[in-house]
């Protein structure tokens, strides 16, 4: 069944300090994942993939990094994307955020 109940499923750890449920079908791959890096000073490496990406903030705080764009500090209800092989990071302002993302193609690295 093409259902993921909350109660029913375990998070995976994904890098230390980002854990995430997965969903995923051929094309798209779903996480809902928690960030628990803490306040942090500086942002993270920049990195890129293959995967379009958005993200939706559901709690806490970022500032996200897009190359070629100006950083941005977002919230609760706010959300970015970035487009394939785009450079890209955050910088928590929060102890703790949780985001929805989802990436097409999915990346199987997380899997």
């Amino acid at each position: 069944m093409p259902v993921l109940f909350n109660k029913h499923s375990q998070s995976k750890e994904i890098f230390p300090g980002l854990k995430a449920k997965i969903v995923a079908t051929k094309e798209l791959m779903t996480l809902i994942s928690e960030i628990s890096y803490g306040i942090q000073s500086e942002p993270l490496p920049m990195h890129s993939h293959p995967a379009e990406q958005t993200t939706y903030i559901l709690e806490g705080k970022l500032i996200v990094f897009i190359e070629g764009e100006e950083p941005q500090t977002l919230e609760s209800g706010d959300i970015y994307f970035v487009e394939s092989n785009v450079l890209h990071t955050i910088q928590s302002l929060s102890e703790v955020i949780r985001v929805v993302e989802s990436f097409s193609p999915i990346r199987s690295e997380f899997q």
